[in-house]
């Protein structure tokens, strides 16, 4: 692609002499850098882009575009305001992805981004489309899948996987939409048609500074969308969000189980720790039943925006039904851990203080005896929340057990102390176990029939910050090991 070409938009300048130089490709990662690529310098939460410049030059880029002066002389370098959001404009230009006929679901909110995306992705393929998925568990890409290192890539990763399912024939893509994405102006570029709030509750603190940027940084994505958008009307920011968008002549549907007059009324008719049926009513004209997997009011909502989604975008009741049904389980969203002691042990991703007390109250729902949680809370994040999730945990649990989630820098001790500020008030039987390992360890020794062992904040990753390193630790299999040694040798 000329300079040219790939610059339209970014606000750039260039010799005259550049118009027609070609580019081969984008990357902000110099490691990655080929003969002919742009390198985009980057400033990061941990570097900065602008760093690796030299390195980008000597591996064979032949442009670099940046934010401040460089000592590079061996190739062209151009300045930019902004080099994310000028990555952004490059990479839709590169791509080209606008141009190709491509359907985008956007699925944005605090809680719930991830069922829903497997929901809907399932009900794509359900009516016999193809669907790539990009999210917090990983990127799908046809048969193949990519790890996830942030919910939302930047925009370069963006455009090339749509056009690497585009080159495989995969015309519908659901993608997790972070707050982050949105303020950074990852997805500037990027032609959504249809979107879902799910809720807001405050989280990422220590980014947005207060909950009126994190719900405008939200609220970005109904913008950037040409089609429907699917509002949770039970929640209160939905409720804002919803008359917004009318004002805004947005297209708009909301989704509810307490009011009959939204467009998706949902009636609970049977609830059990199997799973939940619901009777749908759709703008009051018509009404069909679907059945839900997992347990619990929080995924009853999630199917319900699945559903109003699906429908609002042309899906036929039929795909909707066999989409829900055959979606056994979402990886570490309320995964029920197999083992052949009896053991009822649940491994969650909760990690917000709303998340986890849906997904205690859940457990509350169908416990026949204790309910013994496990959780920690992240280093060198927002701390607000810890006191709030300690509180939480107190009030659900009959016992609970502090431990290490990913410290990172931070003290572990220091974070227990702000959980445990939270939890004393409660009267909750708790102790602190620093090492994650040796706190499933004492729950799964005190198992007593009945009870329901619940391993929050972590759900589906496979891995501990301490410190700068990361450590392989996978919940689900630390439990299954300990459910075999620690009964077997009667501890």
């Amino acid at each position: 692609m000329k300079i040219r070409d790939l610059l339209r938009g970014t606000g750039a300048s260039y010799p005259d002499d550049l118009a027609d130089f070609e580019v081969t490709g984008i990357t902000y990662n110099s490691k990655l850098v080929e003969k002919g690529y742009a390198f985009v310098c980057m400033k990061g939460y941990h570097t900065d882009g602008h760093i690796y410049a030299l390195d980008a030059a000597s591996r064979g880029a032949s442009v670099i575009i940046c934010e401040e002066d460089i000592d590079v002389k061996s190739i062209p370098v151009l300045k930019v305001n902004d080099s994310r959001r000028a990555l952004s404009k490059m990479s839709a230009n590169f791509y080209q992805n606008k141009n190709l006929p491509f359907t985008l679901y956007g699925i944005t909110g605090t809680n719930g981004k991830t069922t829903i995306s497997f929901m809907l992705k399932r009900i794509i393929e359900a009516a016999g489309r193809q669907c790539g998925l990009i999210g917090t568990i990983g990127y799908h890409v046809g048969s193949k899948e990519y790890e996830s290192k942030n919910t939302t890539p930047e925009s370069c990763d963006l455009q090339r996987m749509f056009a690497e399912m585009r080159g495989e024939g995969i015309a519908n893509c659901v993608m997790e939409v972070s707050s982050h994405a949105l303020a950074l102006g990852k997805v500037d570029d990027i032609q959504f048609q249809a979107a879902v709030f799910t809720n807001l509750t405050p989280d990422h603190m220590d980014f947005h500074n207060d909950v009126e940027n994190y719900y405008e940084a939200k609220k970005k994505l109904f913008f950037l969308t040409q089609g429907p958008c699917i509002i949770n009307l039970d929640d209160k920011y939905g409720k804002r969000l919803f008359n917004e968008l009318e004002q805004n002549n947005k297209e708009v549907f909301g989704y509810s189980l307490k009011d009959r007059k939204a467009d998706y009324f949902g009636e609970i008719l049977e609830t059990t720790e199997k799973g939940s049926t619901v009777k749908v009513n759709e703008k009051s004209l018509f009404s069909d039943l679907v059945k839900l997997n997992t347990p619990g009011i929080f995924t009853i909502y999630n199917g319900m925006a699945a559903l109003a989604c699906a429908r609002s975008s042309g899906y036929s009741f039929v795909a909707i039904q066999k989409g829900l049904e055959r979606l056994k389980g979402v990886p570490g969203r309320f995964e029920l851990v197999e083992n052949d002691k009896g053991i009822i042990a649940i491994v969650d991703y909760a990690h917000t203080p709303d998340a986890l007390e849906k997904v205690l109250k859940t457990a509350t729902d169908f416990k026949r005896g204790r309910l013994i949680c496990i959780f920690g809370c992240g280093g060198d994040r927002d701390k607000k929340k810890r006191p709030l999730m300690g509180k939480i945990a107190g009030e659900y649990s009959d016992y609970c057990i502090i431990t290490s989630d990913n410290p990172r820098t931070e003290k572990q001790e220091n974070i227990a102390a702000d959980i445990e500020s939270g939890i004393y008030e409660t009267g909750c039987y708790y102790e602190i176990i620093e090492n994650r390992y040796e706190a499933i360890k004492k729950a799964v020794s005190i198992y007593r029939n009945g009870d329901i062992i619940i391993v929050a904040g972590k759900g589906h990753e496979t891995y501990q910050i301490i410190g700068e390193e990361k450590h392989y630790f996978d919940d689900r299999e630390v439990i299954k090991k300990l459910t075999e040694e620690v009964l077997t040798n009667g501890e």
